[in-house]
């Protein structure tokens, strides 16, 4: 088996939404190329899953995520290896680091191995992608002078930033499960999702109903059970999520591309701003450990990082 890790989904997202230079990005697969030989040479097969990574030689169907002991071994690995520099392997920690860490933070795994592990001195510090509120007022504005009439652009921007879903729990709401009289959202498809509920606020919800009454909607409408954000009926692409915000983002002249999971980090942002507890955040967005929701709070990175290590 070759290249499992490096054509895996795994590493097609991480380097689809990477953020620094090329010639970091060109390092960072280097030390990722360096882990998937060590996965082969301890007789990796099957399937990369991370989250059901380690099987059971007494329960063949029980797994555990992959597991920090991974990782000491690689590290072990790499300082046998002929012209292994101090430097090189201060790159692999750094660059494991980066590569678990979105995995994480994109809910792609639901354990991160790299917790714990001693940051190099000259490692870059997490980056927030958290939009600010001038850039959400000028994107929005820029959705809605795209489309004034039915306004679909508008309405999915403005619900993803203040609801917090992921993207796959967006793509995959029915009507059905959004009450706009109580501004509750029923939370129970889509990756890594566990059923909750999250809150909008009386504004949204009015242009919700706006929306949903328009009859470019009542084309695709099922009595309800259609998606809230549908093209012709059927499931909204990704693709086209991703289009629409990089449009958006050029037309309201922002200084970058505004990614999906960047929508989701403001979620985080403007609660912290308007005052709301980090349980709170921790609840509508639905992360398991609070330092994953620590993570998405810029001022609380420092904290973030006394929990991992804990």
């Amino acid at each position: 088996m070759k290249a499992f890790l490096l054509q895996s989904h795994y590493v097609q997202s991480w380097s689809d939404h990477f953020s620094l230079r090329n010639s970091t990005k060109h390092k960072y697969m280097d030390a990722l190329e360096r882990f998937e030989a060590f996965l082969l040479q301890e007789g990796f097969k099957g399937e990369l899953n991370f989250d059901r990574f380690h099987a059971s030689r007494n329960h063949p169907d029980r797994y555990l995520p992959i597991q920090r002991s991974v990782i000491d071994r690689f590290f072990q690995y790499l300082s046998k290896q002929d012209r292994m520099t101090d430097s090189l392997i201060s790159a692999s920690i750094t660059a494991l680091k980066n590569f678990f860490g979105f995995l994480q933070d994109m809910d792609l795994i639901s354990v991160n191995p790299m917790l714990g592990v001693p940051t190099p001195k000259y490692e870059r510090p997490i980056q927030n992608t958290a939009l600010s509120l001038e850039e959400c007022n000028l994107l929005l504005k820029a959705a809605i002078r795209r489309d004034p009439f039915y306004r679909q652009e508008f309405v999915l921007i403005w619900f993803m930033i203040l609801s917090g879903l992921r993207i796959s729990e967006v793509r995959t709401l029915r009507r059905s499960r959004v009450n706009l009289n109580t501004r509750i959202v029923h939370v129970s498809e889509g990756s890594k999702t566990t059923s909750r509920s999250v809150a909008i606020s009386e504004e949204l919800a009015n242009e919700i109903n706006r929306y949903i009454d328009h009859q470019v909607y009542q084309q695709g409408a099922s009595q309800g059970d259609e998606f809230l954000f549908h093209c012709k009926g059927k499931q909204f692409p990704y693709e086209r999520v991703v289009k629409i915000l990089k449009e958006c983002s050029m037309e309201a002249e922002l200084s970058r591309i505004v990614r999906p999971h960047d929508l989701r980090r403001t979620t985080g942002y403007l609660m912290q701003l308007g005052g709301c507890s980090i349980i709170e955040t921790q609840r509508q967005l639905g992360h398991k450990d609070l330092a994953t929701t620590l993570r998405y709070v810029p001022p609380l990175l420092d904290l973030a990082k006394i929990l991992e290590e804990l």
